[in-house]
């Protein structure tokens, strides 16, 4: 059984590419913002876990909302694990969403795997934007994701709280 749960981060005070002012080469601008990045978590669940199975997600005009059904529950209860399960990163192309490799993060935490898949701000079909933010900024999502699931797992009241192997 596989569970997933969204996570709703956010990357303080990164470089806003996009906004990046250059018409003074002697003294350019470079702005700073909070980054938001929502993150599918999967994860082996509980042998009696329940939950829907039913995801949201958005066509590639951005606008229209569709329901995707998979084999992962909803907020599902975690498997207990005798050792931290290794953690995997998946990330989506230009543009893209975080479903669009769901098959492969629900089958890859059905075989004991944790898996994140983020929607790269700038680079979904939603929030589309220029393409030197992608370039910059999804080797800086991951690692952020990387070290907040290594925060987060340290956390009594994580879900998954000592359960993933982050190395």
């Amino acid at each position: 059984k596989v569970g997933v749960r969204t996570l709703e981060l956010v990357n303080p005070n990164q470089i806003d590419v996009v906004n990046i002012d250059t018409t003074n080469p002697d003294t350019p601008s470079f702005p700073k913002y909070d980054r938001p990045l929502t993150v599918e978590l999967w994860y082996p669940a509980a042998e009696d876990a329940k939950g829907s199975q039913i995801q949201t997600t958005y066509l590639r005009d951005g606008k229209t909302e569709v329901e995707i059904v998979g084999k992962a529950m909803r907020d599902a209860a975690p498997a207990k694990s005798s050792k931290p399960l290794p953690f995997v990163i998946i990330s989506h192309g230009y543009p893209g969403n975080r479903y669009l490799l769901s098959h492969l993060g629900e089958n890859l935490a059905s075989k004991g795997y944790v898996v994140a898949s983020i929607d790269h701000t700038d680079s979904t079909y939603r929030t589309l934007g220029a393409f030197k933010s992608t370039l910059i900024n999804r080797p800086l999502d991951q690692g952020f994701v990387l070290d907040e699931i290594e925060r987060l797992n340290k956390i009594s009241g994580f879900f998954l709280h000592n359960a993933v192997d982050t190395q």
